[in-house]
């Protein structure tokens, strides 16, 4: 059996306490849960296959038109769109990156570029990534923050970016999907002046929906966004993914305590890392990058505990871990399991 790439397999792991899928720890929203329980019976119908109540909470959520927002089944089903609607002949992404991007642009036959973040720079994405672009690419994509460094990109860099490649007629695909769980600020404020610009989030991450599988693009560019609104299947987003999703975007007290819980919870496994001698990379969200021992994650997970090897990703190797910021009863077993191994 071929290895799952990404984090969060709880079914070939049952029983572990999940670490590796980077979700918002405060849980999906009690709101939201209520909303599934008592719209269960609507679940016998098709999906609204425009979308049309999820819409129009995206774009109060997000500040922007309701034209601007295509809703998707989570950001992946939005790479993937993008990647249709575009049909890109050569692309850049930044390593170490999401995998996902790099199968969506293999997928339509797209030859892949990668832009090597430096640890020395703190794995920041700096103004080098405006200078590697030329005309021979027809996609960049970044993300704010990336994952799995968790660092934010700068606004200053991310406008060099973005001009750069609207002189260069390059889209940017700007994967916020970790924004809301960060100390960035959104970028929707620069979709009117840039039109190569796209931003693709997931209210999986965000209210922690991973598995409804519901998130959405953002483009200025109508062209652009009713190709991404042909390009995937019909009924794409289900009953309770759309439901949960307009719940969730409307629950005005849910994220500000997921942050205090974050930032709380983030210094408290800092702490707890550095005192066993292993060097954290600075997060700016919900996870934390860190070095430490080869096989950390197998005896980790003979004490109850999954976590990310980041092994597969470009520019690490066998020495890197990726963890999620978790509950401080989680986050407490965590740090136990973690002086059981080092000791």
């Amino acid at each position: 059996m071929r290895r799952f790439q990404h984090g969060g397999d709880v079914y070939g792991n049952p029983g572990a306490i999940d670490f590796s899928a980077s979700l918002n720890p405060a849980g999906m929203p009690p709101s939201a849960r209520q909303t599934l329980v008592d719209h269960v019976d609507d679940f016998e119908h098709y999906p609204d296959p425009l979308c049309r109540e999820l819409t129009a909470a995206i774009a109060r959520f997000e500040g922007v038109a309701e034209s601007w927002v295509v809703p998707t089944a989570g950001a992946t089903d939005a790479f993937a769109r993008l990647c249709a609607a575009l049909h890109p002949r050569e692309a850049l992404v930044c390593a170490p990156g999401y995998s996902g991007y790099e199968q969506a642009l293999e997928q339509c036959g797209c030859a892949v570029r990668r832009h090597f973040l430096r640890a020395e720079e703190g794995f920041l994405v700096t103004e080098r990534l405006a200078d590697s672009l030329d005309h021979a690419l027809d996609l960049v994509f970044i993300a704010n923050p990336n994952n799995p460094t968790g660092r934010c990109v700068a606004p200053s860099v991310l406008r060099a970016c973005l001009e750069r490649a609207r002189t260069l007629g390059i889209v940017v695909v700007l994967d916020e999907c970790f924004v809301d769980l960060s100390e960035s600020q959104r970028s929707n404020g620069l979709l009117e002046e840039f039109d190569n610009l796209v931003i693709v989030k997931a209210l999986t991450k965000t209210f922690a929906l991973a598995g409804l599988r519901v998130g959405y693009a953002l483009s200025a560019d109508q062209e652009l966004v009713r190709r991404l609104g042909q390009a995937g299947q019909p009924w794409a987003v289900s009953v309770p993914a759309q439901l949960a999703g307009v719940t969730s975007l409307t629950d005005k007290t849910y994220l500000p305590r997921s942050l205090e819980l974050i930032r709380r919870e983030r210094e408290r496994l800092i702490a707890a890392l550095t005192s066993h001698g292993l060097s954290v990379v600075p997060s700016d969200t919900n996870y934390l990058l860190f070095q430490g021992p080869v096989g950390l994650a197998e005896r980790l997970l003979d004490q109850g505990v999954l976590i990310r090897s980041c092994d597969n990703f470009d520019g690490l190797g066998e020495l890197w871990y990726r963890i999620a910021v978790r509950t401080e009863r989680e986050n407490a077993q965590l740090i136990a399991a973690l002086e059981e191994v080092l000791a």
